[in-house]
């Protein structure tokens, strides 16, 4: 059957904890049946490529690649794209736990905003303004909590400079025209970063929704490599981005994500005073974000003051106490 959805996730070895937990809340969503779920091994050593073979016989939409060797997230997802059929392609880290409708979600705002390009959801773990406070670390309570935020969202979406790819949704047509991911990053980092930078230079826009919210195990991706290889390849790949754009360019913090946010917000509420459900909704979402600002405190004594100052302009325009 043709699929104008296609989720691709990359693989590799720790099945149980990592790749298997994903397909399971994928394949439990009914609204997913009709999505093509691609799964890229990208060489794994342990059970992952007969548990994903298992799999895969009894699920007609789910499509398997067993790669012989390690290709790294970038080449790995650019396997998955060839192979894809749908219109829109929904890149999704093997450490997420997805809720039912959220795959739909997000393909559907996509395909009916014709100007975007890429869409992300919320989440417990980002590095940038699409992370969310969210109290608990059990997938459980987390999911509940981005359930009642989703529910407080008023179906607001922002644009954004840069997408975290622990999930995004992007026009199949626009990966292909920016050349899918940049396999030069090796096993991983910073290639979301790329291909956001590349995304702006050719006019595209992307945007992240509240609406929609995945939960995200971050750092059990790379864990197996050691902190001192994920450093090292992490230094690596910063310095191959700063060659590729300049050492100018400039990459935001995910307190000036936020804060931009909250900015946003103060923004929105003004604009919404006639309608008491979206301010209450806003102000819920306000206060969240907040907390979260409190808990991201630069080191420097300088950045602090600029930091604060910024803080208490969002707050004072919002009407909210710092």
């Amino acid at each position: 059957m043709p699929y104008k959805t296609s989720v691709i996730i990359v693989s590799y070895n720790n099945y149980q904890s990592t790749t298997g937990p994903c397909l399971q809340s994928l394949l439990a969503d009914e609204a997913n049946r009709g999505v093509e779920i691609i799964v890229v091994d990208n060489g794994s050593r342990d059970e992952t490529p007969g548990m994903l073979e298992r799999i895969a016989a009894e699920n007609e939409n789910l499509r398997i690649i067993l790669n012989k060797k390690n290709r790294g997230f970038a080449g790995g997802n650019n396997d998955g794209a060839a192979l894809s059929q749908g219109e829109i392609l929904v890149l999704l880290n093997s450490v997420t736990i997805v809720p039912q409708g959220a795959i739909s979600g997000l393909a559907t705002r996509l395909a009916d905003n014709k100007n975007w390009a890429m869409l992300g959801p919320v989440t417990n773990s980002a590095g940038n303004e699409q992370k969310i406070h969210i109290q608990n670390t059990d997938v459980k309570p987390a999911l509940d909590e981005g359930r009642v935020w989703c529910d407080r969202s008023n179906a607001d979406c922002f644009e954004s400079r840069r997408l975290d790819f622990f999930c995004v949704a992007i026009k199949k047509d626009v990966y292909e025209n920016l050349g899918g991911l940049d396999e030069q990053f090796g096993l991983g980092y910073y290639e979301d970063t790329d291909f956001s930078l590349k995304a702006i230079e050719n006019g595209y826009k992307m945007f992240f929704t509240e609406k929609v919210f995945i939960y995200h195990k971050a750092g059990k991706s790379f864990s197996s490599h050691g902190k001192n290889n994920i450093r090292k390849l992490m230094k690596t790949n910063k310095r191959l981005l700063q060659q590729k754009y300049g050492h100018g360019i400039r990459l935001h913090h995910m307190r000036d994500c936020n804060l931009n946010i909250l900015n946003e917000y103060a923004r929105l509420q003004q604009e919404s005073k006639d309608s008491p459900d979206y301010c209450r909704n806003i102000g819920y979402r306000f206060d969240r974000r907040m907390t979260l600002a409190r808990e991201l405190w630069p080191n420097n004594p300088l950045k602090k003051i600029k930091y604060w100052l910024g803080l208490r302009h969002a707050a004072r325009q919002f009407g909210s106490p710092l």
